[in-house]
């Protein structure tokens, strides 16, 4: 069982001593600052729910195993002998050892928890998804520096879907101008743009559309961007590169 997915009914059960929830948080796999930062903004009362809930959702291979590593790390000595012979008997999910107890009293305890992790995840896919304009201002430096590197191109792209306008795309042709404050111009246009839209978060998705069939970094960052607008089903395009050329972009990206 130690090697199990937990159940989160039995992790909230048995964790419900756990204090320091975000330093333990910390700890497990697939689990981050940014993501113990968002959970901070759920009421208080549901914010080991909210963690449990995220890391079981981010982490298809998350076990017991993991928990009590955490655990470990945090010194949590009671608690980790507490699980550890819980673990050790065969029990039945929220009976609390119980295998006698009647399914009826057993249903409307399910019912609350599974009720309280829906609500945990649409409240955390809202906080997720964020405001466009902070999460454009977060990736501005990387994506000014990655336009840069293929200014053109990427200005004919943004033109051509009609999400920059004629004028930006003449500057970028004006001599005696070096291609990084090209860039920082595009970038000015398009935080500029993004404010005044009447759908800043769309016009935001459609912004990633076009970079992420740009060079790989633009790929990577797009792709950043649209998870934390909670655009979760996104995949990188299928280059029609040859396989040799692709090989060596592929090679450059993972020296980025």
């Amino acid at each position: 069982m130690i090697d199990d997915q937990p159940d989160i009914f039995l992790l909230l059960q048995w964790l419900e001593p756990l204090v320091d929830w975000k330093p333990f948080g910390l700890l497990l796999p697939e689990i981050t600052q940014h993501d113990i930062t968002i959970i901070e903004q759920v009421d208080t009362k549901h914010q080991k729910l909210a963690l449990f809930t995220k890391w079981l959702n981010t982490d298809p291979t998350a076990t017991w195993r993991d928990v009590l590593n955490a655990l470990t790390k945090r010194e949590e000595i009671n608690l980790i002998q507490t699980i550890n012979n819980l673990l050790q008997v065969d029990l039945h999910i929220c009976t609390g050892g119980n295998n006698d107890a009647p399914v009826s009293s057993i249903a409307p305890v399910v019912s609350t928890v599974l009720s309280s992790v829906s609500v945990i995840n649409k409240l955390v896919t809202s906080i997720t998804s964020g405001n466009p304009k902070d999460i454009l201002r977060t990736h501005s430096y990387k994506l000014g520096h990655a336009i840069s590197v293929n200014l053109y191109n990427v200005t004919d792209a943004l033109y051509a879907k009609e999400l920059i306008p004629q004028q930006t795309k003449e500057a970028m042709h004006v001599s005696g101008v070096t291609d990084n404050e090209k860039s920082s111009k595009i970038m000015l246009i398009i935080e500029q743009l993004l404010e005044s839209s009447p759908n800043p978060e769309q016009y935001l998705i459609d912004i990633c559309h076009v970079l992420i069939n740009q060079h790989c970094t633009l790929t990577d960052i797009a792709i950043s961007i649209l998870h934390e607008l909670g655009q979760s089903d996104v995949a990188k395009p299928i280059s029609s590169i040859p396989n040799d050329v692709q090989g060596y972009a592929d090679i450059f990206c993972l020296h980025m």
